[in-house]
């Protein structure tokens, strides 16, 4: 249906809603026959042409529904990606919450009561984000490696992207270990510059990631019905930096912007989106027919 204005746009945009697969073994036909509906339609008049649009569009929507209804309708346990999945709702929560949640570091020091260790010791921060990144670089690993229909070069683009990402947020938390020199050292001022450039540069990295990957996995449907978990992610850690830049901007002090509602409930959404994308990562999609193919008997 190759129609100037917005009704051609909108053919094409509900072209793209359809699966890939199935787009390209039906696209040209479907091409085919808009473009002749319309021209048959053109001969009674610019209304009818216009109505003969609108219902192509509107079934192709549908059918894109229908569609990716039916490939996501069976969901599985995907044992292989169950760790990342646990590792992915785990790793990026511990570290935003390391640096932005009192709630969290009232965790931590029951923790410490608890099993025997000292909360307020200068290498438990560092040690945390060590660790959420280690766990994070899994996580976002796994989420790379479900994008099977994203170009080679892409996928390994991303797969730097997400291990320098994640280096240099294990590195800038690292640089906190320089808390234990006094505070006049030239060193720990040294530290506390690098490490913020680092961790600044890292969540960027990371959010490239997540965008980029978050983008292909709606087009592709890479994680079923849940593929728009990573870009709910990335909405998660915007709406944190906005409020976070908010309270900075309000000259309020900072302990009570940190426990004020606001930046609570920012910093929830994180591990709240995170679960959705762990989840993503645990479960997979049935291939296409997994319902229908029958059972092949077994020799007696």
């Amino acid at each position: 249906m190759s129609t100037p204005g917005i009704e051609g746009r909108l053919f094409g945009a509900a072209m793209l809603m359809l699966p890939g697969e199935f787009r390209s073994e039906y696209g040209e036909e479907i091409r085919v026959l808009a473009r002749d509906t319309v021209r048959e339609a053109q001969s009674q008049g610019a209304g009818s042409a216009r109505s003969a649009r609108t219902r192509i569009v509107a079934d192709l929507l549908l059918a894109a529904m229908r569609e990716h209804a039916r490939k996501e309708s069976v969901m599985h346990f995907n044992l292989a990606g169950l760790g990342a999945g646990i590792a992915t709702a785990i790793g990026l929560p511990m570290i935003v919450a390391s640096y932005s949640s009192y709630g969290f570091w009232g965790l931590v020091r029951g923790t410490g009561a608890v099993v025997g260790f000292d909360s307020s010791d200068v290498a438990v921060h560092p040690t945390i984000v060590l660790v959420g990144a280690l766990l994070t670089a899994i996580g976002l690993l796994a989420l790379v490696h479900r994008l099977s229909a994203a170009a080679a070069a892409t996928v390994s683009t991303l797969r730097i992207a997400a291990v320098v990402g994640c280096a240099m947020v294990g590195l800038g938390g690292a640089a906190m270990f320089a808390y234990a020199l006094p505070t006049v050292s030239p060193w720990r001022g040294a530290s506390d510059l690098v490490g913020s450039i680092l961790l600044g540069a890292g969540f960027l990295s990371i959010l490239g990631v997540l965008i980029a990957a978050g983008v292909i996995a709606v087009r592709t449907r890479a994680l079923g019905a849940l593929s728009f978990a990573p870009l709910a992610v990335v909405g998660s850690l915007a709406l944190l930096l906005g409020v976070a830049l908010l309270g900075f901007a309000s000259g309020v002090s900072m302990e009570v912007f940190l426990r004020g509602p606001a930046m609570v409930i920012a910093v929830w959404l994180v591990p709240v989106t995170s679960v959705l994308l762990g989840a993503g990562l645990a479960l997979t999609p049935a291939p296409s027919g997994a319902q229908s193919r029958p059972r092949e008997p077994r020799p007696a």
